[in-house]
C-alpha cells in the first residue's frame, strides 16, 4: 500500500544543493580571508569555535575590544531567478567583499586606536611641532619585528588621501640630514629586532633545526 503521507520533490536535487551550499560556503570564506590579509598577516590570524571573549590573565593589561559579528546582507530579485540571470552572484559576491573589507578596516582601525590611547603611544603633528618631526618620533615609538627566518618588515603607515599627499609633499622636501636621521633610526631598530628574535629562538631547544 503506498504512503499517501511521502513526499518526493522531483524539482531539488538534495546532493546537488548541499554541494552548492559548500561551494558557497567556502567561496566567502576565500572572500572574507582576502578582505582580512590586507591588514592582519594570515600567519597572525587565530580562529575560535568555542567562547564569547577573549582573556590573558596573565598579562591583564593587555588590551581586549572582545568578539564582533561582521554580517551582510544581499537580496535577489525574483524576476533574476526566474530570467536566470546569472550575473546577479557576481555582484552579491562583490557586495560581501566589499561589506566585509569596510567592517574589517573599521574594526581594525578603533582597535589600534583604542591601544594607543591606553598606551600613550600616540603621536601628535601638532604638539610635535612639524610633520617631520612627528615622523621621527613615531619611528622612535614602534617596535619592529622579525620574523623566523629572520627578515623584518618595516612596519606600514596608512593614510587617508589629503593626509597622504600632504606627508609624500613633506618627505621630499627633506633635507639628507634629516634623512639619514630616519635611516639611523630604520637600522637601530632592525637591529634590535633581529636581537630580540635570537633571543627568542634561544628559549627554544633546536629552534627551526629539521630532525636528522
Amino acid at each position: 500500500m503506498e504512503d499517501r503521507n511521502s513526499f518526493v520533490d522531483y524539482f531539488v536535487d538534495p546532493e546537488f544543493v548541499d554541494k552548492f551550499n559548500e561551494s558557497l560556503r567556502k567561496l566567502l570564506h576565500t572572500l572574507q580571508q582576502h578582505a582580512m590579509a590586507k591588514y592582519v598577516s594570515p600567519e597572525s590570524a587565530q580562529r575560535i569555535k568555542h567562547g564569547a571573549t577573549f582573556s590573558n590573565p596573565a598579562a591583564p593589561q593587555v588590551y581586549n575590544g572582545g568578539i564582533e559579528t561582521h554580517s551582510t546582507l544581499f537580496e535577489i530579485a525574483l524576476e533574476s531567478i526566474i530570467s536566470h540571470d546569472i550575473t546577479v552572484l557576481e555582484k552579491c559576491f562583490n557586495r560581501f567583499q566589499e561589506d566585509m573589507d569596510a567592517q574589517f578596516a573599521r574594526m581594525i582601525y578603533a582597535s589600534i586606536s583604542k591601544v594607543c590611547d591606553q598606551t600613550g603611544n600616540v603621536v601628535d603633528a601638532t604638539k610635535s611641532g612639524s610633520l617631520q618631526q612627528a615622523f621621527l618620533e613615531m619611528l622612535e615609538k614602534i617596535e619592529f619585528s622579525a620574523d623566523k627566518t629572520g627578515e623584518v618588515k618595516l612596519p606600514e603607515i596608512h593614510l587617508g588621501t589629503d593626509a597622504f599627499n600632504e606627508f609624500a609633499r613633506t618627505m621630499q622636501e627633506s633635507t639628507p640630514e634629516y634623512n639619514e636621521l630616519v635611516e639611523d633610526i630604520k637600522e637601530r631598530k632592525i637591529t634590535e629586532a633581529l636581537e630580540r628574535e635570537i633571543e627568542r629562538k634561544a628559549k627554544f631547544v633546536r629552534y627551526g633545526e629539521s630532525e636528522q
